[in-house]
């Protein structure tokens, strides 16, 4: 089975704190995480001077100010990026960030990027969306977001980045919910199956915004190439998004039970397996002597029963072993042996 890739989504839990942030990169480091993914974007060029808080930011960060005043204390310069991609690459981790507006997609395709996460705000911004699919770079892939979206959606944006060229096969589409945090009712697990019969050239991932790590685990269960989770160190700092990330504990279990959960998946097929195949003698019964029975009686029900181990007889063979003469003795929970039959292996 393919690895799961597993992504610690700093985004802007950072609160546009370099070191914050590089504490951060040490923390998900820890945890065994693949990748690590930032966010960058110029507030102004993202959000209009008149675009309301979502709800959930208004409980997260107050009303006092509007979303771009929020915003714009969370953004991180490019040298700031430039110097903790260094650094977490230094680490061992996969670096990428996810563009927010043009001027940072052009950004990022000149530092080198090759890993393009589509957030699900922009799988309607037409422009957009041919922007990311004409880039050319070296093993490109999309991760593309479909929380809010129709399947419809989903499937025109996918269009779209297919016809200015990228591959279906480069595209991993992410089942997500856009609400910070998500009602377990609204994760919707069951959707992964849906969008991969309707998407069966695409990989499917999922972004995680429920509370805790469950929701994770149980899309690796679901097969999943791709896990996206919020990552803070403190879920009670300032910013819009902490109240719906994990720390560093909880993203600690959640690698190792993805991980695990790889494991369980296994192969696909129904097999007896080395380790169960040896506790097939013990678990098992055979067809045993339920008194002693001397050589020439008739097997019946009132001398043959069945027992462990499972290493004689098959009872599977017992209405064939009834009415046979016994070829020798036997006591009682005696194993019966007979040369019409095979013995169990």
């Amino acid at each position: 089975m393919q690895k799961v890739l597993i992504i610690a989504e700093i985004g802007c839990n950072h609160n546009g704190d370099k070191k914050l942030a590089r504490r951060m990169i040490e923390e998900a480091v820890k945890c065994g995480v693949d990748a690590i993914k930032f966010q960058t974007f110029n507030s102004e060029a993202l959000i209009s001077k008149y675009a309301p808080k979502a709800e959930y930011q208004k409980k997260t960060t107050g009303t006092e100010e509007g979303q771009l005043e929020m915003t714009k204390k969370l953004e991180l310069s490019h040298e700031d990026f430039l110097e903790l991609a260094t650094y977490a690459r230094s680490l061992g981790v996969i670096v990428f960030s996810t563009p927010f507006d043009m001027g940072s997609i052009d950004f990022l395709e000149k530092w080198g990027q090759s890993i393009w996460k589509i957030p699900s705000g922009e799988i309607t911004n037409l422009p957009y969306l041919e922007r990311i699919g004409a880039i050319k770079c070296k093993d490109k892939r999309i991760l593309l977001s479909s929380g809010m979206a129709t399947i419809e959606e989903i499937g025109r944006a996918i269009d779209v980045l297919v016809r200015n060229g990228t591959k279906r096969g480069q595209i991993t589409l992410l089942h997500c919910n856009t609400e910070y945090p998500t009602p377990d009712k609204d994760v919707n697990l069951s959707a992964i199956s849906d969008l991969r019969l309707r998407f069966p050239e695409i990989q499917i991932g999922f972004s995680d915004h429920s509370l805790g790590y469950t929701g994770a685990i149980g899309a690796s269960a679901l097969g999943v190439r791709v896990i996206e989770k919020h990552f803070t160190l403190d879920r009670n700092l300032p910013g819009p998004d902490h109240k719906a990330s994990i720390e560093p504990e909880d993203l600690s279990e959640l690698v190792k039970n993805v991980r695990r959960m790889e494991l369980m998946i296994g192969c696909g097929q129904k097999i007896v397996t080395e380790s169960e195949a040896k506790n097939k003698i013990v678990a098992r019964k055979s067809i045993v002597a339920s008194r002693k029975i001397e050589e020439g009686e008739v097997f019946s029900e009132e001398n043959i029963t069945c027992k462990r181990p499972g290493n004689g007889i098959s009872p599977m063979n017992w209405y064939d072993l009834i009415g046979k003469k016994a070829e020798k003795s036997f006591e009682e929970d005696q194993l019966i042996e007979d040369s019409r039959f095979s013995n169990q292996e």
